[in-house]
């Protein structure tokens, strides 16, 4: 059985600086994508940033919940399975995710969409007041419903709750990031 379009509230940014509770479509899953009933989105300074980006847009780009809906090839995950949201969305094959980079994966920030497509959700996947809308990060976790590429999902272990698992996708990934790859924090030889 093929689900059907959800609604569901949503914030939306105008690109001038406000924002508001609305309603918003989800579309079922496409191929390769996976619908998440968010339960927890975290905030982080990008989300006040990105009040200002070119709108209307979904915000939020950390957050977790649960597979509501698998789109057709989609493998490793299930029905109501808890799952995070990463902003890092990796194509596996771009020459940055070959070398280990695939925080700088080619197709997310879309560097080449003739060869590699884009890291969003099939066009027109979410739309408010009948109209397409882009999500933040192509994610839009302050939302009810998340439409997302296979690759931007991670299952995590049911011992983990949702709430605290869902600053993971970009507060705690940033940080440690930030630490190691920029900083070369290493541990202390004794």
């Amino acid at each position: 059985m093929t689900p059907d379009v959800v609604r569901g509230p949503a914030i939306i940014a105008d690109g001038q600086g406000r924002f508001g509770i609305e309603t918003i479509e989800v579309d079922p899953p496409g191929p390769g994508e996976v619908r998440v009933l968010i339960s927890a989105a975290g905030v982080c300074h990008t989300d006040h940033a990105s009040l200002r980006w070119p709108g209307p847009l979904v915000l939020g780009h950390e957050g977790a919940g649960y597979v509501e809906a698998l789109g057709d090839g989609v493998e490793g995950l299930q029905i109501a399975q808890p799952v995070l949201l990463n902003w890092a969305i990796p194509c596996g094959t771009c020459p940055q995710c070959a070398r280990g980079a695939a925080s700088l994966c080619e197709r997310t920030h879309e560097l080449d969409v003739a060869r590699l497509g884009t890291s969003r959700a099939h066009p027109g996947s979410t739309r408010w007041r009948g109209q397409p809308i882009e999500r933040s990060f192509h994610l839009g976790t302050f939302s009810r419903y998340a439409l997302v590429r296979a690759e931007a999902v991670t299952p995590l272990p049911p011992s983990l709750p949702v709430d605290i698992a869902c600053i993971l996708g970009c507060a705690v990934m940033t940080g440690v990031g930030s630490a190691v790859n920029v900083a070369a924090v290493a541990p202390a030889i004794r």
